[in-house]
């Protein structure tokens, strides 16, 4: 045993460089958080749009209801008058009979 080898062990990592890798973890959380506020920040402005559309369909579908009801109560005066048509046609029949 006249020479020994000495192997040696791997070094850690110098402290400034954990702190360069932190603080690159840190600016990558800060971007992601930064992109995670901007998507919210969108989602609700897409909220708000929907909001408003489906708002005018309500409206509309409100006109839609009342001008049904409007020719509903057009049909049924129709209907009426075609009851009166119909007896005094009946009528003017059975009297030339």
């Amino acid at each position: 045993m006249t020479d020994a080898v000495i192997i040696p062990f791997p070094m850690r990592t110098p402290a400034a460089r954990d702190q360069d890798n932190l603080a690159q973890a840190l600016e990558s959380l800060r971007t992601a958080l930064e992109a995670q506020r901007s998507a919210l920040s969108d989602w609700r402005f897409a909220m708000t749009e929907l909001g408003i559309g489906v708002a005018g369909l309500g409206h509309s579908l409100a006109s839609y209801q009342q001008n049904l009801g409007d020719v509903e109560d057009r049909l049924v005066g129709l209907r009426e008058t075609a009851g009166r048509l119909e007896a005094w046609a009946d009528g003017a029949l059975e009297g030339k009979a």
